[in-house]
């Protein structure tokens, strides 16, 4: 049937034999062409389905292993003992109870005359109630439960080769080690995972005199309740019947929520990368296109004259991109799959939750499908430039249309292209604010990058100068010849150099919060739950050790009861003030100045004299005041261990908490809380190289209940987490880089066909090999240089903004990144240039002399 007969619609066309034949054959010399491409496709999708599917894994493994994450079904913590008549009542609700009382302190070995801070748990009941404690031995946990003795952490055993049966002291009593605990109980309290734990019975902490002297213990009650009670019903009747108490309740819900929230900035950044990638694989399909498109003008053009429609040479091309961007999706969720099941292989450890690395089908399948539509959408666009080609094409010697991304025709593909991004971004995080200005966030990246490739092309082609070196002039004429790949090139590897330069550069924003040397002056040691009474001998023992008590604060807990004169509890029903106002008991201090650490930016300091009786004056911290909606002059009523007392906000301070300094929200003047109950924390600092071990030994013959939290091994610890995170950062966030370098071969090798016509007529001009090969370099050393800078210049904004609103510092650039962020991206562009052109200049003068003729 002649084409002018056949019928004509873009469906009609796409679901007709003709149409794929056409397009079959018609791909033939273009197939490694496009299959460079498909590589884009691949690592984008590949990068979509792998990070979807952790998080996937990570969402399944917290909600099945909820309970187990808090032991019990419901957990309930005070800063002060139960009384005899609520712990009859808790236990009334459930069908078992467990207590428990947690707090640190020192742990004596004297085998080998060392002591270690350690959080103790002492333990009474079966807790916990879902999960399994595993010991060496495995009757270790079983026989703290019916003997005297104590169970260490493995390392902690290793640190002081401590054996089982040996000896250790805790307060006034000697243990034996009972075991190591290899799968520990859930924890209760945050600062455990700074200090190793140690677990003893709870009748022998009485035995201890440890908990006479600390004010920091924490009690904790564990109920398993009835089958079929509700636990967040019972949390709710708790909190009526026990209104002022003060408890934190937790239920594995709310356990569940809080590991997502902990896990919220991850996975927004996950998204972000993993958007990334799948619109740069997408972006490398449809200059696939734009290239192919251009290439296939005159058989466009011939079959136009034979009577092909528009939208049947349309469908052809389509056909061709759906063959391409099919085959990619299905094996980049594969490869992202693969991906996924290596990367929990690889980081198990580092991951919050224990999870296997069984295939997310559900995510797999709505990430691929996602990145399969958002390829087509983006290789529409210069699709439809063909229905733009006339049967007059063929006597313009091919000459490709107009560029028509501004017809009235795109508009379409533009508003399904944006609804997908933000579907994609929405499956990453649900709340939609976040997810528009992720999509909103790259697309600005994103034009900046194509603004600045249009403006490279627009300078490149005014800037050249005839007094310039011949092969300078041509080296950077190819930035704007016709056909040039210039934007292919800066989106690609500017978006890479941009993503992986900021991960660098955020790593060291939060370096910087935990790295000592900066603090010269700062302590570095910090004793703390020294009573008032222990005060001078401490500060006796630290100066025979040669050292200087930098700092000396009183602490004392209260909470926040009233803000002018309405209840906190009501405030928070009301959503006028943050949840955890109402939960936290602030520690706070009284001094007569400010620290180094300290700047008014409200108010006055306190008025030596103030008078009892009247409200008190307070120095608020000024974030915590925008918390609360309060200024100078507002009143709060504090709970002081049950005692009100009324404060006037008489200043608003700026506090830098990243100093090492003690900083509180609540400052008050001397003579205000002397009379209350709390404790007091001393301050030193070690010199460079010097251990605490010999302070500590001598702080746990004399003072037992005094803790050393030496800031050195808090900062290994969490130094260990960062890397950890931050290698899975980087393992996943390298595939944005993958995804570039496909587009970056296929560009090159697009152009491939052009360079080689115009490296031989200048070999016929009389060029030399060499000097095309220099002409070359320059080209791509321009365009890599470009490329970085583009990239460092985003990543450099990027990292201000994040220092000033994330991590609350200076912004600063570590130069070492952006130098070698810069040397990598432009020797991979220069490399890879010259190795895809290779050949390019050996071509003999006489192929042109042929091609004319």
């Amino acid at each position: 049937m002649p084409l002018s007969d056949q019928p004509g619609g873009i469906w009609t066309a796409l679901v007709d034999a003709w149409t794929w034949r056409m397009a079959w054959r018609d791909s033939r010399t273009e197939r490694y062409r496009l299959a460079i491409f498909s590589l884009a496709i691949i690592a984008g999708v590949a990068a979509l389905v792998s990070i979807h599917s952790l998080k996937a894994s990570l969402k399944r493994g917290i909600a099945t292993q909820a309970k187990a994450l808090l032991g019990a079904d419901l957990q309930i913590t005070s800063h002060r003992p139960f009384a005899a008549d609520e712990i009859a009542d808790l236990s009334a609700r459930g069908r078992r109870i467990a207590q428990e009382v947690s707090f640190s302190s020192m742990l004596y070995f004297p085998d080998s005359d060392a002591a270690r801070l350690v959080q103790v748990r002492g333990i009474e009941g079966d807790f916990p109630f879902y999960g399994a404690v595993r010991t060496t031995p495995p009757e270790a946990w079983g026989r703290l439960h019916s003997e005297p003795g104590i169970v260490l952490e493995r390392a902690t055993m290793e640190q002081y080769k401590a054996k089982e049966g040996q000896r250790v002291k805790l307060g006034a009593l000697e243990l034996p080690i009972l075991g190591a605990i290899d799968k520990p109980p859930p924890r209760g309290n945050r600062f455990g995972g700074f200090a190793p734990e140690a677990y003893v019975r709870l009748s022998d902490l009485d035995r201890t005199g440890l908990l006479a002297q600390t004010s920091l213990a924490s009690f904790h009650i564990e109920l398993e309740l009835r089958g079929g009670a509700d636990a967040q019903a019972i949390k709710r009747e708790i909190a009526d019947a026990y209104p002022d108490a003060g408890w934190r309740m937790e239920t594995p819900e709310d356990r569940r929520e809080t590991l997502g929230n902990a896990l919220d900035n991850f996975e927004q950044f996950l998204g972000i990368v993993a958007i990334a990638a799948l619109v740069l694989g997408a972006i490398g399909v449809a200059g696939a296109v734009h290239a192919h498109v251009s290439r296939r003008v005159p058989a466009i053009a011939i079959l136009r004259c034979l009577g092909c429609s528009a939208d049947r040479a349309f469908a052809i091309y389509l056909v061709q991109t759906i063959a391409i961007a099919a085959p990619g999706a299905a094996a980049g969720c594969a490869f992202g799959m693969g991906l996924h099941a290596l990367v929990i292989a690889l980081f198990r450890e580092s991951l919050p939750v224990a999870i296997d690395a069984r295939p997310e089908w559900i995510a797999a399948g709505e990430t691929t499908f996602s990145g399969f539509a958002v390829c087509c959408c983006f290789a529409v666009l210069p699709l439809l430039r063909i229905r733009r080609i006339s049967p007059s094409s063929t006597l313009r010697d091919g000459a490709a249309p107009a560029d028509s991304s501004s017809s009235w025709r795109t508009w379409p593909v533009y508003l399904v292209l944006a609804a997908l991004l933000v579907a994609l971004a929405l499956l990453g995080d649900p709340h939609w604010k976040r997810a528009l200005s992720l999509v909103a966030g790259l697309g600005a990246a994103f034009a900046i990058l194509a603004g600045l490739a249009r403006g490279l092309v627009f300078l490149a082609r005014r800037a050249v100068r005839p007094r310039w070196p011949y092969l300078l002039r041509q080296g950077i004429s190819n930035i704007h010849r016709p056909r040039n790949q210039t934007l292919l090139f800066l989106l690609s590897l500017g978006l890479g150099a941009f993503l992986l330069c900021t991960i660098l550069l955020s790593k060291n924003l939060v370096s910087r919060r935990i790295d000592l040397p900066q603090f010269a002056e700062s302590p570095n040691l910090y004793l703390i739950d020294v009573q008032p009474d222990q005060v001078e001998g401490v500060s006796a023992i630290v100066k025979s050790q040669r050292l200087e008590v930098i700092e000396n604060a009183p602490l004392v807990a209260m909470r926040i009861r009233s803000v002018r004169g309405v209840p906190v509890r009501e405030l928070e029903k009301r959503g006028s003030i943050p949840k955890w106002v109402l939960q936290r008991e602030f520690r706070s201090s009284y001094r007569d100045r400010l620290n180094a650490t300290e700047k008014l930016v409200a108010g006055n300091w306190f008025d030596p004299g103030f008078t009892l009786g009247a409200p008190t004056p307070l120095s608020l911290e000024e974030e915590i005041a925008k918390d609360l909606h309060v200024g100078v002059g507002d009143e709060l009523t504090l709970d002081v261990q049950g005692v009100p007392i009324k404060a006037r906000i008489a200043s608003l301070r700026k506090v830098d908490w990243s100093r090492f300094n003690l900083n509180f929200f609540m400052i008050f003047p001397p003579g205000a809380l002397d009379r209350a109950p709390g404790f007091h924390v001393l301050t030193t600092r070690l010199p460079a190289g010097r251990s605490s071990g010999e302070l500590q030994r001598a702080l746990v013959q004399a003072f037992p209940n005094v803790s050393a939290i030496d800031l050195t091994l808090v900062l290994e610890t969490v130094r260990g987490i960062l890397e950890k995170v931050e290698r899975v950062l980087s393992v996943l966030a390298g595939f944005t880089v993958l995804a570039a370098i496909p587009i970056l071969a296929g560009a090159l090798l697009n152009g491939r066909d052009q360079r080689i016509v115009e490296g031989v007529l200048l070999r016929t001009l009389g060029a030399s090999a060499s000097q095309v090969r220099a002409i070359l370099t320059i080209e791509y050393a321009t365009l890599g240089a470009l490329s970085a800078t583009a990239g460092l210049l985003l990543a450099a904004a990027a990292n201000y903004a994040l220092a000033i609103f994330v991590f609350k510092v200076d912004p600063t650039l570590d130069a070492r990144v952006l130098a070698g962020g810069f040397a990598i991206t432009t020797g991979l562009a220069v490399a890879g240039g010259l190795f895809l052109s290779r050949g390019i200049s050996s071509h003999p003068p006489l192929a042109i002399l042929r091609g004319a003729g």
